[in-house]
């Protein structure tokens, strides 16, 4: 008997959260049809031999901002897709500070309008919250969950847009009421925006301590990017918990430790709480923080405890996140880093060095899986749809080639920043194909995917009109 595919998948190894094995994976209109092993009577539109490889179910990045609609200039929905794409990614979620940001019915199925035609990959998008009436209408149109910016910057520079901000905690308890009544997550920037601009101001901006170093101290001490921002989640997750909304906590390993200890602990009470853990909390050093300087808005201050928090599940997913800013505006920071639009641009670069940290035996590929795929689908309403590997599933497939080697560079970054932190970053562990949906987007080094390829993935409380 003849078997009749799209695609087909020889002599790989399979990957998910659990096990590793050796298969072939046939996908027959967009999904998985079977999962074979031994020889088979194949007939195939393509193949793929992935010999010496493994398969892994599609690789989430829950934490791009791609920055359209409104600032292009840094990246568009089609640049960062590529990106994706070339990094093994498979399905992304973009984040709201847009400009007009989706915090109403409107604006959001505006963006959703506009990037849908320019996508590479799968993808879905976060709704803004900040008007609490218009919550449930965002999540019905197919919002993947609702972001809040719980936060204001010091000086009020872009990325952070002080009309999104919320820090009424009244107003932030309402969002909160209003998105359990959907079933999403509420993905919270936390901060006590006061306290942070008191202590900044007070022991740096007033005293002339603004470049780069300053703020690197700022950043160590806890002022920026800190105990402001555990302050922030403590209340935030005692609101989340009278509420019963589903808290997703952004920035874990960015903020001192003791935000470690408040997660767990609500967690061990049975609370709904996810944390999700921003990989250069381990990636880069202070050393090296020194030498890229505003390409970075945070060091490792404390790398063994994130990952203790990956290994005691603490931490349910990881990200680089992707938030890029164009050369010339980072440019800034060397002279006033608080005046300097702040970021890291990771997406391309994010499984690589992941891979590289498997190699290195930090933790293993079914791990990665966990944490980069299978959480993030279940988090977010998606599985079993995608985040694993079985017949019936999306064909979204990430290959890897644990022995290749490479070299991160930012001339073959597919950002419109046209930069990365991790250039001449030497890696061993390499994606090879990125395929959505059976669709082969990218292939050894070079895309092949087109926009509009990717399509959008509506949330748990989608409601077709």
């Amino acid at each position: 008997m003849v078997m009749k595919a799209d695609l087909f998948i020889k002599n790989g190894i399979l990957v998910d959260s659990q096990r590793r094995y050796k298969g072939n994976v046939l996908v027959k209109d967009e999904k998985v049809m079977a999962l074979l092993s031994g020889k088979q009577n194949i007939e195939s539109k393509q193949v793929i031999d992935a010999q010496g490889k493994y398969i892994l179910p599609g690789i989430w990045h829950t934490h791009c901002h791609f920055r359209e609609p409104g600032v292009t200039q840094k990246e568009d929905f089609e640049s960062g897709t590529r990106c994706a794409a070339a990094g093994g990614i498979t399905f992304i979620i973009d984040q709201t500070n847009n400009e007009p940001a989706p915090t109403t019915l409107k604006t959001f199925l505006s963006k959703k309008d506009l990037v849908e035609k320019k996508s590479l990959v799968d993808f879905g998008l976060y709704g803004g919250g900040l008007i609490p009436e218009e919550i449930s209408k965002i999540a019905e149109a197919g919002a993947i969950g609702i972001k809040v910016f719980n936060t204001r910057h010091v000086k009020e520079v872009y990325p952070y847009i002080t009309s999104l901000a919320v820090t009424d905690h009244g107003l932030l308890y309402e969002i909160y009421e209003e998105t359990a009544k959907t079933g999403l997550v509420c993905s919270v920037h936390h901060d006590d925006s006061d306290w942070t601009k008191r202590l900044v101001f007070r022991d740096y901006i007033n005293k002339g301590k603004i470049d780069i170093y300053a703020y690197i101290d700022a950043y160590e001490k806890g002022y920026m990017y800190g105990h402001g921002m555990v302050s922030g989640l403590a209340s935030s997750l005692y609101l989340a918990k009278i509420s019963g909304v589903r808290l997703y906590v952004l920035h874990v390993g960015v903020m001192p430790e003791e935000a470690y200890d408040l997660i767990d602990f609500a967690k061990k009470r049975g609370q709904k709480v996810y944390a999700e853990l921003e990989a250069c909390s381990f990636l880069i050093s202070k050393e090296m923080a020194y030498r890229i300087g505003p390409q970075s808005y945070l060091f490792a201050k404390n790398p063994e405890r994130a990952w203790a928090s990956i290994h005691s599940g603490i931490a349910d997913v990881l990200v680089l996140e992707h938030a890029p800013h164009t050369g010339k505006e980072i440019e800034l920071g060397w002279k006033d880093n608080f005046s300097a639009p702040l970021g890291v641009i990771g997406i391309q670069e994010f499984l690589p060095l992941m891979l590289n940290e498997v190699n290195k035996g930090t933790f293993s590929l079914e791990k990665l899986v966990e944490l980069t795929s299978e959480n993030p689908a279940k988090i977010f309403g998606i599985y079993p749809k995608k985040g694993i590997i079985q017949v019936g599933s999306d064909a979204d497939f990430t290959i890897v080639d644990m022995d290749q080697e490479m070299t991160l560079s930012s001339e073959k970054s597919f950002s419109k920043s046209g930069w990365t932190a991790f250039d001449k970053v030497k890696i061993k562990g390499v994606p090879t194909h990125t395929i959505v949906r059976g669709q082969i987007v990218f292939i050894s080094g070079e895309i092949k995917g087109h926009p509009g390829m990717g399509r959008f993935v509506p949330g748990q409380a989608y409601k077709e009109s």
